[in-house]
């Protein structure tokens, strides 16, 4: 579908900051857990997520989206953003998708971002990603007794 990844190309900016907006309403906290410059990394990375399905459109390949989020995975979590944040971006992408495609190409726009999301289900489960729970670390790191 290139007349729809050329639709997302030339309007790739507002359709960030569109992406950040619709994230910010799927999940308030989002706003409250970040501070301005990484909302502001965070609009550059819905600036790419838009590429990256315009491209994953062009190619008419899934596949070109789950090797991006297989990529970017390390990068949100060397930035300690879990990776529901990530999630959530993604739906806003597509969301964002949604307004600017018709709805042919907005239908294939939603399996590429579920591919995506699809792979996001395992490293999801991988420690490290919730906050720890004090208590519990409080006791298994044997609480400073015998130090």
């Amino acid at each position: 579908m290139p007349e729809a990844a050329a639709r997302l190309r030339t309007g790739q900016a507002r359709l960030a900051a569109d992406a950040l907006r619709a994230a910010l309403a799927r999940d308030p906290g989002l706003g409250t857990r970040y501070d301005a410059d990484q909302l502001r990394t965070f609009l550059r990375d819905c600036q790419r997520h838009v590429i990256q399905l315009a491209l994953a459109l062009e190619e008419g390949r899934v596949g070109r989206m789950t090797e991006y989020v297989d990529v970017i995975v390390p990068v949100f979590r060397r930035r300690r953003v879990p990776l529901e944040d990530l999630a959530t971006m993604l739906l806003g992408t597509l969301d964002a998708a949604h307004a600017e495609l018709p709805p042919a190409a907005g239908d294939v726009a939603t399996r590429i971002v579920e591919a995506g999301l699809a792979r996001l289900e395992r490293p999801r489960h991988l420690p490290g990603d919730r906050p720890r729970n004090p208590i519990l670390h409080f006791l298994w790191k044997g609480a400073g007794i015998l130090d």
